[in-house]
């Protein structure tokens, strides 16, 4: 591993300490987490077990977060956002893709109606919209890692808490990825009896229901069973049919048991399953449709755009997902350290139609039929010997293969019925990673830090696109056909030094280098080299940081200053296939580079009753390497030296606030206001329509109940101002530009009653 300094590193050093001191942002303080930083400092991690650990309550059935995994978010030597369940249910966040709107550096988006979703850190991502690749971050359900989309599109339902990693990944557990990890803890059983039931409604006839009960079967055997159940009539309405589109049909079901085995060990069962049938929402299209009498686009874009309209008319839209899983997660407590290994499986189908083009007639909507299996085991032992020397050492090994069916009906375009094109395709992944991670202290206060890992993957893909209806070429015949298996092993590590100033602050500078696996492309395209394979991805990060928290955990700070540099980055472009069909496809960027800083705070309760947190990133994300074409396919508009990368908004921001009023009576109310805020982004290379508007949305809540925290009653309204700007957008087959609008204005309140 090659590492270099680049230029003005060292001024970046002196500017992000100066930053560090100065810092001061708006933010909520995770109470629970300020709590068990102060069990941290009490408790060494190899001492606990499930027995041992007291939960932290903050009210009846408050998240619990043990004190050594809060320990290593506050100590660790690189940025770590954390939300907790009770800021997750306070701001409705019900599935991965809204934890962006207050993580920063993060952004997520659905790439198609049918929900697929596209996540980056800090621009690090893979911006593909089909089912059948991972992107650069890892995504992890309880330490089980996602490898395809399809595994993160359900509900976050009785959750503990939630934690971005940024940087690469893959020292300390899990697989190896370039950008960084999303971590969600589900709350697990304990040895006491109790629960909660809430109920909400809100606009659009949507009601939710959830429940967890919490039940100790035997002194050695803990349970935990909780479910999650959504409906709405959607917020959207088709021009011609008055159909409703965007409506929610989503159930989630999850039971964990842990067995106490003795006073070291134990061992976690997690099952778990979750069913989709909703009808998907359906963008809208831009100077389409004119066959239909709409030559200005279906129903007008721009700051006046009838936001809730759309034009599906007889095109069929709607989802039939459903997956589930089993895990088992064994722990064992030494006095020197700990010993985890987590074995999983989960299996996935989904029989989605797309409304893809924003259109009623069939330009290129899409049909997403597929199986995904996966069988993921990690083992790791952390170690701390001589009080002056930690090492995790650990193994992870992971089996998938998805097996589908992606079409494009096109018959408008290709002017033949049943104009279709079908990628029919199996793709199987073999991955395997040794890995070692060391933290030695060299001097009082300074930790000397080292990681290592070697990773092995072995990913083959059989299939191509077929000509339905034989428009392009002989009926039933392959456009494009691929038949290859590529292995590829990589070494990736890490160094850094972290200094502690005073006990809660410290500062770090890290060196990493990540890695990424190579990738197919599994949408139908008319021509074999959009379906190519697309070489590895490679990346060296450095970053320099800080950290504190001050006045007993009433102020937390966290400011980082990172520089990153891609060789091969992945990415989506838009190229012209043949018949003046525009299509996207994957390709390299053969040099790119990112830089940019994050900042965020919590102060709790500095002043009496009042909780705020805030954060602010910056992103200056560019390619290099200036690129024509794919394979030989041209671009639909040059990629040149120096141009923005997608999925990279150069500003973002958020603020929450949560100011507490006593009432007579024991009773207490609550007020919270939030504001989120992203500046416009590409969503691909090569396509003039592929950027995103600016979106901002601010939001209110008001709860009460005792001080007990027995019940609460709140009301909350969402996007408030009702704004309405493109989330994502695209130039369509059609060369139309089809784009995506923000859910608009959302009213509700919830009922939670604990038990």
């Amino acid at each position: 591993m090659t590492m270099r300094l680049p230029k003005g590193f060292l001024r970046l050093t002196g500017t992000a300490l100066s930053l560090s001191a100065g810092l001061v942002l708006l933010g909520t303080q995770n109470a629970t987490l300020a709590a068990t930083q102060k069990a941290a400092t009490r408790h060494s991690a190899g001492h606990k077990t499930a027995a041992r650990h007291k939960p932290v309550h903050a009210a009846p059935e408050a998240i619990q977060v043990t004190g050594s995994r809060a320990q290593r978010f506050l100590t660790t030597a690189a940025t770590v956002n954390v939300l907790s369940g009770r800021e997750l249910q306070a701001l409705h966040i019900t599935s991965p893709k809204d934890l962006a709107a207050y993580m920063p550096g993060l952004t997520a988006v659905n790439a198609t109606s049918g929900s697929t979703p596209v996540f980056s850190i800090r621009g690090i991502g893979l911006d593909d919209y089909t089912g059948n690749n991972m992107g650069g971050i890892g995504i992890y359900q309880d330490g089980v890692f996602a490898p395809y989309p399809v595994f993160y599109t359900g509900q976050m339902f009785d959750t503990q808490m939630v934690s971005v990693e940024k940087g690469p990944q893959g020292f300390d557990y899990g697989r190896s990825s370039t950008g960084g990890n999303i971590a969600v803890e589900t709350t697990k059983p304990d040895g006491k009896f109790g629960g909660y039931v809430n109920w909400g409604y809100s606009s659009y006839g949507t009601n939710t229901a959830s429940a967890a009960i919490n039940v100790p079967i035997s002194d050695r055997i803990q349970n935990r069973t909780a479910f999650s159940y959504i409906n709405g009539e959607g917020w959207q309405r088709d021009i011609r049919t008055s159909k409703r589109y965007g409506s929610q049909d989503q159930l989630g079901l999850r039971n964990l048991t842990r067995f106490l085995i003795d006073d070291r060990s134990n061992l976690l069962l997690n099952i778990h399953y979750t069913r989709d049938k909703g009808i998907s929402m359906s963008p809208q299209a831009v100077d389409g449709d004119a066959v239909n009498g709409f030559a200005n686009g279906t129903v007008g874009v721009g700051p006046n755009a009838s936001y809730k309209a759309v034009n599906v008319g007889s095109n069929r839209v709607g989802r039939n997902e459903n997956g589930g899983g089993v895990s088992i997660n064994y722990t064992h407590d030494f006095n020197w350290g700990q010993f985890v290994s987590t074995t999983a499986f989960d299996a996935f189908r989904r029989s989605d139609y797309d409304n893809y083009d924003g259109e009623s007639i069939s330009v290129g909507d899409y049909h997403w039929n597929d199986t995904s299996l996966a069988q993921s085991h990690d083992m790791h032992l952390k170690m701390d010997l001589a009080k002056r020397f930690h090492l995790t050492v650990g193994i992870y090994e992971s089996w998938d293969k998805i097996n589908g069916a992606y079409t494009s009906y096109r018959s408008f375009l290709l002017g033949v019925p049943n104009g279709n094109l079908t990628d029919r395709f199996v793709q199987q992944n073999v991955s395997t990673g040794l890995y070692v991670s060391t933290v030695t202290n060299v001097l009082k206060n300074l930790d000397f830090i080292a990681s290592g890992r070697f990773s092995w993957d072995d990913r083959g893909f059989n299939g191509g696109t077929i000509d339905d209806a034989g428009a392009l070429t002989t009926k039933g015949a392959y456009l494009s056909r691929l038949d290859t298996t590529h292995s590829y092993a990589r070494l990736t590590g890490r160094v850094g030094l972290r200094y502690t100033i005073v006990p809660g602050t410290l500062v770090y500078g890290t060196i990493s280098n990540g890695y990424k696996a190579g990738a197919y492309f599994a949408a139908p395209v008319s021509a074999p080299q959009a379906l190519d394979y697309v070489r590895p991805e490679n990346m060296i990060a450095y970053e320099i940081g800080a950290k504190t928290s001050l006045l007993h955990n009433h102020v937390q700070i966290e400011g980082a200053l990172f520089d990153y540099e891609y060789h091969n980055r992945q990415t989506l472009f838009v190229a012209e296939m043949p018949m003046n069909i525009t299509s996207l496809s994957l390709g390299p960027i053969p040099r790119a580079r990112t830089r940019g800083g994050e900042l965020s705070s919590t102060l709790h309760d500095l002043i009496p009753n009042l909780d705020l947190r805030g954060s602010f990133a910056y992103l200056d994300a560019q390619n290099i390497s200036p690129v024509n074409d794919i394979g030989g396919l041209p671009l639909l508009s040059t990629v040149s030296a120096h141009s923005v990368l997608p999925f990279a908004p150069r500003f973002s921001w958020n603020a929450v606030a949560r100011y507490g009023i006593d009432l007579p009576r024991a009773y207490r109310l609550t007020l919270q206001t939030s504001y989120t805020w992203k500046d416009n982004m590409l969503v691909a290379l090569g396509d003039p329509n592929g950027v995103t508007d600016k979106i901002s949305s601010f939001g209110m809540r008001m709860e009460v109940g005792p001080k007990t925290g027995k019940w609460t009653a709140a009301v909350y309204v969402d996007n408030m101002l009702n704004k309405h700007g493109n989330t994502y957008s695209f130039t369509g087959s059609d060369n139309s530009r089809v784009q995506f609008l923000q859910t608009p204005r959302w009213v509700g309140c919830d009922l939670r009653y604990n038990f």
